[in-house]
């Protein structure tokens, strides 16, 4: 085993940090990014590269056998929309309220 100094340990770590990170965000890249589509900020999973746009947002309605159920800290398409509820306005945030009923009153896929 060889000795190091303070100094070098530093540098190495540092080097080892910066490459992690750089492998974290190819990776990131590499499962989807939103892409805009018209006012709309729409994720699309097929893609790579850098985000085009930020939803209002991030979310998607997921079917989970016959329920559909609002994921608001996860990326990707909706698969379904409830029957019942609708998007509301919180200050600048745009929630889905389940048990609400009306117009929606924002969109959480428009671009920011």
């Amino acid at each position: 085993m060889r000795k190091m100094s303070i100094g070098s340990l530093t540098v190495a770590v540092a080097l080892l940090g910066g490459t992690l990170a750089l492998d974290a965000s190819v990776h990131a890249s590499a499962a989807g990014r939103y892409k805009k589509d018209g006012a709309k900020c729409v994720w699309d999973a097929n893609d790579s590269g850098p985000n085009q746009c930020t939803p209002a947002a991030a979310g998607h309605f997921r079917r989970n056998g016959k329920d559909c159920t609002w994921e608001a800290n996860t990326p990707g398409a909706d698969q379904c929309r409830p029957a019942t509820g609708r998007f509301k306005k919180e200050g600048t945030a745009c929630v889905w309220n389940g048990t609400d009923n009306g117009p929606d009153q924002c969109d959480p896929h428009a671009a920011k």
